[in-house]
């Protein structure tokens, strides 16, 4: 039996060492006096795997013992160029002296020690040297004994042979069914970095989307704030037009007149024409602004609004963690090329202070790695962090997607119902239209028979009849913005035969209704209430000053004489009515009422401001003070 143990070291002055060693043991039995069909018989196989032993160590520093060494000299010089008394120098001279004397004595004892070991090294190179001849005297016999018995060793390791060549193609089988796996795996890692960098591809075209759309979006705003001044100064022209149309209504009401004294039945027929123009107007501007209303409300969509909003949170989400980790790592660079570069500049001005310096930059290393190692695992969990948001951003996109369906489900289920109300209200027109021309009729008749008895007192029977029939069916009509008239002749003739005497009468009736509406405005202030809607979809104010009123605190209250009821609305903090040209008028509108893409303010409480023929509305500050007032009077007369 043969133990052979190689050890190979490799020594460094600072860092980490490895040894690898290497064991190799061999055995031979052999035993005299056998021969051949008994070595077959007896022989049992002791074949077995060699022993490998890899060893790895490191060390942070050179290894001790005999294999290395420190060696330190310590130089001092001193320099002094002052004034000194007399004797100073020979005493510096005699203390540089003994300084050199026992460097020299130190040195001396080094080299000794040093001589010692290189004496201690000969003697175990000598050792090995006649261990090796030996052992080398013994591998000559050993081979000398060799190929005696070739023929029966052959016999005895062919089974084993066989068996060793079985187990060698059957690896090569195995290794080429994992070349082939690995293969497939190879090709499956190429196809899955294919799709990742067209992922990335499709990440980088997504920002450039974003950042379009983002471009787009404020186009948009910014045309939109040029309509919506449009809109404003086309207000203010509307507004004029009304006052004008105003006027020369007045002035017309005012020519009816002069003509009604004229001619009694131009005057007829005039009143006629007017009363139903004037109906017809009013039920077409209702529907009209009804129409108007029902469509702003069915083709509102806020699935772009939605959309824009969560792209740009996520945006902006994304865009600030990644100017966080730029900052990062530019004050990193920048710190580490401003050290380097200071240490350069040290490095070549001076080489006194060098071994102080390595010293330093050594633990500047250190402390630079150590920063590296902190500055990686940030880096880490920042992009874990990022990973995180990303899977959060992918959430909300799918949660949004399911909200734009949703949405959509509910807007065709509400454009369904804006039809089947908008069939509703076109019934339920046609029916009040019905009722109003019925409701005409009657009080055109009623007037027509109240005539005829007064004419006719010695029919009491039919009077009191008709006069019950007034009481029992005439109380029907309600409020409005406009004014109506009517009229109705009729002429009758009939005959008795008492006393053989013929009578005839002939009477004309006329039956006229008109409402009459009156407004009324005070201010104690700059901002004062310029309209309200007769129909109480909105109270509009108006700035006269020059310069911006705050409207924090305030509040509209708007009284119901005729069903003494109150509504009251409270401007939001921060409000605030303007005085530059175009944007000095804003409106309060009732739930429901305010257009699409309008910026003024709405009522959350009441769906209207209300109606009535006597209203009074009033402004109040923070105080309670009575500020503006705007009052409503509306008179029937028949």
């Amino acid at each position: 039996m043969t133990e052979v143990t190689r050890t190979k070291r490799t020594l460094v002055s600072e860092g980490p060492v490895e040894t690898t060693t290497t064991r190799k043991t061999t055995t031979y039995s052999s035993s005299g006096g056998y021969e051949g069909d008994d070595l077959s018989s007896l022989y049992k196989s002791s074949m077995s795997p060699r022993t490998t032993v890899i060893t790895r160590s490191a060390y942070g520093s050179a290894p001790r013992g005999g294999s290395g060494y420190n060696m330190e000299r310590s130089v001092s010089y001193g320099y002094n160029y002052g004034a000194a008394p007399a004797g100073a120098y020979s005493s510096v001279v005699g203390v540089g002296v003994n300084q050199v004397k026992g460097n020299r004595a130190q040195e001396k004892k080094d080299m000794q020690d040093l001589n010692e070991r290189l004496a201690g090294y000969i003697e175990k190179v000598r050792f090995l040297e006649a261990q090796n001849r030996k052992l080398a005297s013994e591998l000559e016999q050993l081979k000398t004994k060799w190929g005696k018995a070739t023929a029966d060793i052959k016999a005895m390791y062919q089974k084993e042979l066989d068996e060793a060549r079985k187990l060698l193609d059957n690896s090569e089988k195995e290794k080429a069914a994992l070349q082939i796996k690995v293969s497939t795996l190879e090709q499956s890692i190429e196809e899955l970095r294919q799709k990742y960098a067209e992922a990335l591809q499709l990440h980088e075209s997504d920002k450039e989307t974003i950042d379009r759309q983002n471009q787009q979006l404020s186009d948009y705003e910014a045309e939109l704030g040029l309509l919506r001044r449009r809109v404003g100064s086309l207000e203010d022209d509307k507004a004029r037009d009304k006052k004008e149309i105003k006027r020369l209504t007045d002035a017309l009401n005012k020519a009816r007149i002069d003509l009604d004294n004229e001619t009694l039945n131009h005057i007829d027929a005039e009143n006629r024409r007017q009363t139903l123009e004037e109906e017809l107007e009013f039920l077409k501007a209702i529907h009209e602004q009804e129409c108007k209303e029902l469509a702003c409300l069915a083709y509102r969509d806020p699935t772009q609004e939605n959309r824009e909003f969560w792209k740009n949170e996520m945006a902006q989400c994304l865009r600030e963690i990644q100017e966080a980790y730029d900052e990062k790592v530019n004050s990193i660079r920048g710190e580490m090329e401003t050290f380097y570069n200071l240490k350069v500049s040290e490095f070549k001005t001076g080489s006194a202070k060098q071994g102080m310096e390595a010293q330093h930059s050594k633990e500047e290393s250190k402390r630079l790695r150590s920063t590296t190692q902190e500055l990686r695992a940030r880096v880490a969990d920042l992009e874990i962090r990022n990973a995180q948001l990303e899977k959060e951003l992918e959430l909300l996109r799918r949660e949004y997607e399911e909200k734009q369906r949703e949405w959509e489900i509910e807007g065709n289920e509400l454009k369904s119902e804006l039809v089947k109300l908008r069939a509703e209200m076109e019934g339920m027109l046609k029916e009040l239209q019905d009722i109003m021309d019925i409701k005409l009729s009657l009080e055109l008749e009623i007037a027509a028979y109240r005539k005829l008895l007064e004419g006719e007192e010695n029919r009491g029977g039919l009077k009191t009849l008709v006069e019950s029939f007034m009481v029992s069916g005439g109380g029907g009509g309600g409020g409005g913005g406009y004014s109506s008239s009517s009229g109705y002749s009729q002429s009758i003739g009939y005959g008795e035969g008492d006393d053989d005497d013929d009578m005839k009468v002939s009477q004309v009736v006329k039956g006229e209704m008109s409402a009459k509406t009156t407004y009324q405005r005070s201010a104690k202030g700059p901002v004062s209430i310029s309209e309200c809607s007769p129909d109480g979809k909105y109270v509009a104010l108006e700035n006269t000053g020059k310069k911006d009123e705050p409207l924090d605190g305030w509040f509209i209250k708007r009284y119901l004489e005729d069903t003494k009821k109150e509504i009251k609305f409270t401007f939001p903090k921060g409000a605030v009515i303007s005085s530059r040209p175009g944007q000095k008028a804003i409106k309060v509108w009732a739930r429901g009422s305010r257009p699409a893409g309008s910026d003024d303010f709405e009522m959350q409480d009441n769906n209207t401001f209300g109606v009535g023929a006597n209203i009074k509305t009033t402004l109040h500050n923070v105080n309670g003070e009575e500020k503006a007032t705007h009052q409503q009077r509306t008179l029937y007369t028949s």
